[in-house]
């Protein structure tokens, strides 16, 4: 194996710069480590995502990052260090200290992409990850960015980041949680059979008066069935939610999707006498189904259970007939997940902040994560770190 002390690493500002060994470093990951979604997240991005690899000699990428450079806190939370801090007191954290322009390794999907070589042993592992956070940091410093942010990292991961960044990053804290579903399953009774007989019934009556009031599921592959219909309904959603959006901005993102991944995109479209009503948007991963995001017309919805069978049932059922062993929800709404049978994964999170904001960050994200643990049912002790032999 290389020694450590011989990487050497390379900034890129897009992914058609990136080598061609990076790119096939990429495709051994999962699908939000992928050059498709890499691109799909750069065109989001408006030239924001950097992408940094770590090389062992020439022409040998052995990893690589994602850093997307937040310019102030209009941005999606999935990338606002600031909404780690939002608490019910509005004095707990301090403005004083700037956090904008920051740098975060994160992803759309709540994902950090943070790939080593797939053949190197845990602990030469470790030190390609902890090269490649040093490398973010040095990014971000040239960016003149206030902070640094890892978000969504394993536990392992979490632990080399924080382990390579020193006393000037906090203690890795859980900043979040995926939650999967694994299938398998022959039909959708045996899908049941894994659930209390109380929430069995419940889904049931969920499913019936989900066929009688007339509600339809059709299945789209890819994004040519997306439109300004869909675009309302997920418009809707997010206003419901308080979250910013627009028409053109949906349809711009149904562009970027078509231009990258567009083969993985499943829609599941719930129509009334040929009226959507209700839609979900999920990516194929191998035998892995990722639910991404949902929309509806709130006020044609009535005692139809159009939202759960939009968001779950429905992409259970087509998964069932086509080979999907493990399902994907995403973060947050997490009550309504772990009843349907999920798991929460938690996700860890690794921050550089502003000198004036460390002791307040740090207090008000172990406040967070006692609370999140609660939600999660989660022990609220810290797991122990796992042997650093083991595979991450």
């Amino acid at each position: 194996m290389t020694s450590a002390a011989l990487l050497t690493t390379r900034v890129h500002r897009s992914v058609d710069e990136l080598p061609r060994a990076a790119l096939e470093l990429a495709a051994t990951g999962t699908l939000y480590d992928s050059p498709g979604w890499l691109r799909y997240c750069e065109a989001a991005a408006d030239g924001l995502l950097r992408h940094i690899t770590l090389e062992s000699g020439p022409g040998r990428v052995v990893g690589l990052a994602t850093v997307r450079i937040v310019r102030d806190d209009r941005v999606m939370s999935l990338y606002n260090l600031r909404a780690l801090l939002d608490g019910p007191s509005p004095d707990e954290v301090p403005d004083t200290a700037p956090l904008f322009p920051s740098a975060v390794a994160a992803v759309s999907g709540a994902h950090c992409v943070l790939l080593t070589d797939p053949a190197a042993d845990g602990p030469l592992r470790s030190a390609q990850r902890g090269a490649l956070a040093r490398a973010v940091v040095e990014l971000a410093n040239e960016e003149n960015c206030a902070a640094t942010g890892f978000l969504y990292l394993g536990q392992e991961a979490a632990a080399d980041v924080s382990d390579a960044l020193g006393p000037g990053a906090g203690a890795p804290f859980l900043v979040a949680a995926q939650t999967e579903l694994a299938g398998g399953w022959p039909d959708f009774e045996h899908y049941l059979a894994t659930l209390r007989s109380s929430r069995r019934n419940k889904i049931r009556r969920e499913r019936k008066q989900f066929a009688e009031a007339g509600v339809r599921t059709r299945v789209l592959h890819g994004t040519g069935g997306l439109d300004e219909d869909t675009a309302r309904l997920q418009l809707a959603l997010r206003r419901r939610y308080g979250a910013a959006g627009s028409i053109e901005s949906i349809l711009r993102d149904y562009t970027h999707l078509r231009a990258t991944v567009d083969d993985r995109v499943r829609v599941f479209l719930c129509e009334r006498q040929g009226r959507p009503i209700g839609m979900s948007l999920a990516l194929v991963d191998g035998d892995r189904l990722h639910v991404r995001l949902a929309g509806f017309d709130y006020a044609a919805l009535d005692a139809d259970f159009a939202y759960f069978n939009a968001v779950y049932y429905e992409p259970i059922l087509w998964g069932i007939d086509h080979g999907i062993t493990r399902y994907s929800f995403g973060t947050g709404t997490y009550a309504a997940k772990l009843a349907r049978g999920c798991v929460p994964v938690p996700l860890y999170g690794v921050v550089r902040w502003p000198a004036p904001l460390q002791e307040p960050a740090t207090a008000r994200l172990a406040a967070r994560e006692e609370a999140l643990r609660t939600q999660l049912g989660l022990p609220t002790a810290p797991e122990p770190r796992p042997d650093r032999g083991e595979a991450p």
